[in-house]
């Protein structure tokens, strides 16, 4: 099995993460981050109908194998965000902040189809 440390897409690379923020090309981000294989888009905090377009307008062109929905309450938290989700029929995964950005990391550098959404706060 061939292992790279770095992987040969143009996929955002998360770089840490902490109470209240992911970091993400040298940059400390603190609101929610939708994750696409070739780039990364800041979500609005303030309105979810702005966001679930954003949203809506990236991804329904792609042919998405998994949605990685990373938050601190993690499983057993039904957000608006969560709940929007599941209308994609795309198969989602729940986890807290830590393992969302560790999954994201090991799916997209071997290049899987998946997007991600995080959301620190």
């Amino acid at each position: 099995m061939d292992l790279e440390l770095y992987p040969k897409n143009n996929a955002p690379q998360i770089e840490g993460y902490g109470k209240g923020y992911i970091k993400v090309l040298g940059n400390k981000i603190y609101t929610s981050i939708l994750f696409l294989p070739d780039k990364y888009i800041e979500l609005n905090k303030t309105s979810n109908e702005d966001n679930f377009t954003i949203i809506t307008n990236n991804i329904k062109e792609l042919n998405l194998e998994l949605v990685i929905y990373g938050s601190l309450k993690g499983l057993g938290y039904e957000s608006e965000m969560l709940i929007f989700l599941k209308t994609f029929n795309i198969p989602i995964e729940v986890m807290q902040i830590g393992s969302a950005c560790r999954t994201w990391s090991v799916l997209i550098g071997d290049g899987r189809s998946i997007t991600a959404i995080i959301d620190p706060a």
